[in-house]
C-alpha cells in the first residue's frame, strides 16, 4: 500500500510538472561578427547576419531549454578578400533567468554547411571552396540577454566557439562567432 502511494505522488507531481510546462515560438534575427581561432593572426571580423526560428520550453519558473535553427553566416576578413560560410546551425540553449527578464545561456550547436566561398574585396568575385571544408562543425555558446515578459520580446549577445577545426586540411583553424540578437517568441 505505502509503494501505491508513493507511485500515485510521483505521477501526480509529474503530470503537475509537465502541465506547468509553457512552450513559446518565434523569429530570431541578428548579426554576427565571425573571425576565426586558432593558427590564424592576421584576420579580421566579418560582418554578417543569422535569421532563423527559436523554440523555448519552461522547465520550472527559472530554467528553460531553448533548441534553434539558424541561417548562419560565418567566417573572415583578410586585406584582399573575405572567406565566406554559409550554415544550418542548431544550438540548444539552456537557459537561466536569476532576475525576472534577464538570463543566461549555454549549450552545444551543430553546423551543417551549405557552401564555401571566398569573395575578392573591390570586384566581387567570388571562387568557391565547399569541398576543402568539412560539412560538419560543432560549437559552444554562451551569453546574456534581457526578455520583456509580457511582450516576448528578447536582446541578447551570444559567442559561439569553435570545438572543431573546419579544414579538411586538418589546420587548427575554428570559428568564433559574437552575436547581437533580438527574438520574439509568443506562447503557445
Amino acid at each position: 500500500m505505502k509503494n501505491l502511494f508513493k507511485v500515485l505522488l510521483v505521477v501526480c507531481f509529474t503530470t503537475l510538472g509537465v502541465s506547468a510546462q509553457t512552450v513559446s515560438i518565434g523569429p530570431k534575427v541578428g548579426l554576427n561578427l565571425a573571425n576565426y581561432s586558432g593558427a590564424v593572426t592576421n584576420d579580421r571580423s566579418l560582418a554578417a547576419l543569422h535569421v532563423g526560428g527559436i523554440v523555448e520550453i519552461q522547465l520550472i519558473d527559472l530554467v528553460s531549454i531553448q533548441p534553434e535553427l539558424l541561417f548562419s553566416v560565418q567566417g573572415a576578413s583578410f586585406e584582399n578578400v573575405k572567406d565566406v560560410y554559409n550554415y544550418v546551425n542548431l544550438p540548444i540553449m539552456g537557459k537561466i533567468y536569476p532576475i525576472e527578464g534577464l538570463y543566461g545561456e549555454i549549450g552545444p550547436q551543430i553546423g551543417f554547411l551549405l557552401s564555401a566561398n571566398e569573395k575578392a574585396i573591390g570586384n566581387g568575385e567570388k571562387a568557391p571552396f565547399t569541398q576543402q571544408i568539412k560539412t560538419v562543425d560543432f560549437g559552444i555558446g554562451f551569453g546574456a540577454g534581457y526578455k520583456l515578459p509580457e511582450l516576448g520580446l528578447s536582446f541578447g549577445l551570444r559567442y559561439n566557439a569553435g570545438l572543431s577545426n573546419f579544414p579538411k586540411n586538418n589546420s587548427r583553424i575554428k570559428h568564433g562567432v559574437f552575436q547581437i540578437y533580438t527574438s520574439w517568441a509568443f506562447e503557445l
